[in-house]
């Protein structure tokens, strides 16, 4: 058996694997990559966190996986399997297809991601009739289920996107997006526009329905004490590359590059000594 034969089976072991992505953006100043030759995997039920300050390329390499990049986006090398298919060998039809129930995502600009002049409960029955083929009387059913499990009145079916707070857009956007039980999830910042106490209750039911519904989840995220609760393995980003990767507890307790010291030194505790700074980060520094 040969290498790239083994590597081929290992792929489709795995339910996402990122091989050597490399992703630039046309317009940048910089001839350097946003995403430099990425490769991560996640198994299914698995739950990965994609760390990394602002600006160091997670967002940009979630949509590079799920076929979102902005115009000016290219990726330059590598290939995304899902199921074993190559989604860059796809055309467009075909990667629309997988979008909700094969690949589901959600994003940290719930004004944005939400129709402004529909409905909430009208966007809900769309996707829901579009994705899963349901009649206008279940998918109301269904959107009031989930988003009761977010803790979310069933009034919000009835409102405009405007008329709510950004924890309510959040909660709908996590509802919409679980109610289609994808087989991946890439969640970025979804606990962004909630407070301490409501965040931790969504991150609690996004743990119920992970297991519900036997769904991955790459989580994206700033908040280390979110990775943690949620994720058994950890990638650390930085300056577009993964610096670190594995197992979460390993990674917070023993990291072993630099940045990755640097961003657990940033997190300030209540028990600290008030007259020694924070640790910084120094631009390239690492």
């Amino acid at each position: 058996m040969t290498q790239r034969t083994q590597q081929i089976q290992q792929i489709k072991q795995k339910l996402l694997t990122v091989d050597r992505l490399t992703v630039r953006y046309k317009t940048a100043l910089s001839s350097s990559p946003c995403v430099d030759s990425v490769s991560l995997a996640v198994k299914e039920g698995q739950a990965l966190g994609l760390v990394g300050e602002s600006g160091c390329g997670k967002t940009t390499l979630a949509r590079s996986i799920i076929g979102l990049l902005p115009v000016a986006g290219e990726v330059t090398g590598g290939a995304v399997y899902f199921c074993g298919e190559n989604l860059l060998d796809m055309d467009k039809g075909s990667l629309k297809a997988i979008r909700g129930r094969g690949i589901g995502m959600i994003t940290q600009e719930s004004l944005s991601s939400l129709n402004p002049v529909r409905k909430v409960g009208a966007q809900f029955v769309r996707l829901l009739g579009e994705k899963l083929g349901l009649g206008k009387t279940d998918a109301i059913k269904t959107a009031a289920d989930f988003l009761e499990r977010m803790n979310c009145s069933a009034d919000v079916l009835n409102r405009y996107p405007f008329q709510l707070s950004g924890g309510q857009r959040q909660r709908a956007l996590i509802a919409m997006a679980f109610a289609l039980r994808p087989r991946l999830l890439i969640a970025d910042e979804p606990t962004t526009a909630l407070d301490v106490s409501a965040q931790a209750q969504v991150l609690r039911e996004i743990e119920k329905l992970r297991d519900e519904c036997n769904t991955a989840i790459v989580l994206i995220s700033h908040n280390l004490g979110v990775v943690s609760q949620i994720c058994g393995d950890v990638a650390v980003m930085y300056r577009g590359a993964v610096v670190e990767y594995g197992k979460t507890k390993t990674v917070l307790h023993e990291p072993s590059h630099p940045y990755t010291k640097g961003l657990i030194g940033c997190i300030p505790h209540l028990n600290r000594d008030r007259s020694k700074r924070l640790c910084g980060i120094p631009e390239g520094a690492y």
